[in-house]
């Protein structure tokens, strides 16, 4: 009985320690399984992920990158319309100081040739600017800035850095009328530099020349020949620039002023010292 039961012992406990092996070997294996599963599995789900989650992810955030870029666009658009505004300013006021830099050079330049214009032989009166014009078919004359608060008298000589330009015939106290050599009722006394030809000049025809009205002696003035004031009207002082001869026949002359009266801006009111 006793031997029975002690069998029976035995046999139950090899039959636990068999089932011991057997689910720990279970076990074992169950555990490899499960972690070689979860490596394929975890795989699959990155393939499933950059397949499948990927586009979603990117349709998803697309519309939020895309308002973010049209905000930092429109940002950066704010910012160039406010430098483009700034350089516009620049821009005009750098073209108004070019303006008044070109307008100041050229009247210092003016300025420089009219003060040279004036000799030791001439006292300077007034120097004006012009204001308007009176180009007639016939009448020929212009408006100064220079009146009788100036000093300036009728019948005074009007020059500029080219040489004479005519003669005061009305004044009020701002401003004063000049006549023009080129008026057909404009009369200057003029001889030629090299040989002193004395003889009158007046405006021609074509408002553009000067013809000889009247010379002394027989001797005709040559082509070329400079011409100059007389002095001896006493109106115009002796020795300003008048013109060159350009054309001559035995009874007239004709004379081309140096003077570009189409470009008149500043001249001298002067007189004789």
């Amino acid at each position: 009985m006793a031997l029975s039961f002690k069998v029976k012992a035995i046999s139950r406990s090899k039959f636990l320690k068999n089932l011991s092996l057997s689910i720990i070997f279970l076990l074992s294996f169950l555990l490899i399984l499960f972690s070689k599963s979860d490596y394929v599995i975890v795989n699959k789900f990155k393939s499933i992920s950059n397949s499948y989650l990927h586009p979603i992810t990117s349709f998803v955030a697309a519309p939020i990158k895309l308002a973010s870029n049209i905000k930092s666009q429109i940002s950066d658009f704010k910012n160039l319309k406010t430098e483009n505004h700034i350089l516009k300013e620049e821009i005009m006021r750098l073209k108004k100081w070019q303006t008044l830099a070109i307008q100041n050079t050229k009247e210092n330049r003016v300025f420089k040739k009219l003060l040279n214009s004036t000799d030791n032989s001439l006292s300077l009166v007034k120097t004006a600017s012009l204001i308007s014009r009176n180009d007639f078919m016939y009448g020929k004359m212009i408006n100064i800035n220079a009146g009788l608060k100036d000093g300036i008298l009728n019948q005074m000589a009007v020059i500029n850095h080219r040489g004479l330009l005519g003669r005061t015939i009305e004044t009020s106290i701002e401003t004063s009328k000049v006549m023009l050599l080129t008026d057909p009722n404009s009369s200057i006394a003029v001889k030629t530099i090299f040989n002193e030809n004395f003889s009158l000049l007046q405006g021609a025809d074509d408002g553009i020349h000067l013809v000889s009205i009247f010379k002394k002696g027989e001797q005709t003035p040559k082509i070329g020949d400079l011409v100059v004031t007389s002095g001896t009207a006493q109106i115009f002082p002796s020795d300003i620039l008048v013109g060159k001869i350009v054309k001559a026949s035995k009874d007239r002359y004709y004379v081309l002023p140096f003077v570009d009266f189409k470009n008149i801006e500043y001249v001298q009111v002067v007189e004789s010292k």
